[in-house]
């Protein structure tokens, strides 16, 4: 009895072994779609100790995305164990017996009789021509040339290779806050390539612009531009480069810093790619476009209460893709926060500062009927 038992468990893992039985597949790595997302009065906030984040437009595929792998399968087992003993096979080999043949080959004899040749050689008869070359005279004319030599004028042009776009601009709404020994990086523009365009700030209301590998322009943006600018909680900051005039310059609020010329040669790679990371903070409202703006337009973005009709040519907050790495947090900006409705704790309670309202009726004209 206990011998069939065993045979029966035994069939039946077998079975579930062959049949391929518990089979777990795994889902595939996606990316997000080409469609951007409306991020206007959303907000995002950064720790500087690790966390970060990438915005790109819609339909650009960037270095950083990756193909998504195929989807794999693999096929779980069960937890018991069998144990099968091979039975003993006894195979006797049969004899094999060869029988050889002999083949004799009968050469035919070949008899070959050669043919006689002749050859008569043609007589062949060489008959020379006499040929007569008359030279004809020539007679060339030498042609007067006069030569004026046109006067050459050679302008070499400020930069080495022509730039691509007329410049870029880059607006953005941020809180922070640092010490005297930090200097924390807002973003990173086209952090792949040669030209990355990076803007630091510091506690004493300095701007640090540094392209390229070692080119470094410092702004301190305290001159009053507009009068009419009510303060915000958000640092409001512009930053323009004009890479035909070859001058940069940073807006913050209702001030401006000075033009300043660049050293250095300055070409954006046209990567339509923002970096924020390396502070602690929030940001919101990033716009990019590829040319300088003018004072208009930024004049525009620094008054606007909320979200208004600019957009950026590059990247712009109402149609955005992003890519965060660490721990990143998305919510509502700080003035939708401030007007949501209080929350109720309960049915029929009401907060102690709340007093419960009370009924009065008018009764004086009710006595004087009762004297009548």
């Amino acid at each position: 009895m206990k011998q069939l038992y065993v045979l029966m468990v035994m069939a039946v893992m077998s079975a579930l072994v062959n049949s391929g039985a518990a089979t777990t597949t795994r889902k595939p790595w996606t990316t997000s779609g080409s469609d951007g997302q409306n991020l206007n009065g959303k907000m995002f906030t950064l720790s500087r100790d690790g966390g970060g984040i990438y915005f790109y437009p819609p339909g650009y595929s960037p270095w950083f995305i990756t193909t998504p792998y195929p989807t794999r399968r693999y096929t779980t087992r069960g937890y018991f164990t069998t144990t099968t003993t091979p039975k003993p096979t006894t195979t006797t080999p049969r004899p094999t017996t060869t029988t050889y043949k002999r083949t004799t080959t009968t050469p035919k004899p070949t008899t070959t009789t050669p043919r006689p040749t002749t050859t008569t050689p043609k007589p062949t008869t060489t008959t020379y021509k006499r040929t007569t070359t008359t030279p004809k005279p020539t007679t060339t004319t030498p042609k007067p040339t006069t030569t004026t030599p046109k006067p050459t004028t050679t302008t070499y042009p400020p930069w080495t290779t022509a730039p691509s776009t007329r410049g870029v601009s880059v607006c953005l709404r941020y809180l922070t806050d640092y010490s005297q020994s930090s200097s924390p990086t807002i973003f990173k523009l086209s952090p792949s390539g040669s030209n990355t365009l990076m803007l630091s700030s510091s506690y004493s209301g300095v701007y640090t612009l540094s392209y390229g590998y070692s080119n470094y322009m410092y702004f301190r943006p305290n001159i009053m531009l507009w009068s009419n600018i009510q303060p915000d909680i958000w640092t409001r900051v512009c930053v323009t480069v004009d890479t035909v005039k070859r001058v940069a310059q940073v807006f913050n609020g209702s001030t401006v810093s000075i033009r300043k010329l660049l050293p250095y040669q300055y070409v954006w790679s046209g990567e339509p790619v923002i970096d924020f990371s390396g502070f602690d903070g929030q940001f919101t409202d990033v716009q990019v476009w590829n040319y300088p703006l003018n004072y208009k337009e930024i004049y525009n973005y620094m008054t606007s209460s909320g979200y208004g009709w600019y957009h950026g040519s590059v990247l712009t907050w109402s149609s955005i893709k992003y890519s965060p790495r660490g721990y990143t947090l998305l919510e509502d900006v700080y003035e939708r926060q401030a007007k949501q409705p209080m929350r109720s704790r309960g049915r029929g309670h009401r907060p102690n500062w709340e007093k419960k309202k009370r009924a009065f009726i008018y009764v004086e004209g009710w006595k004087e009927r009762q004297q009548l």
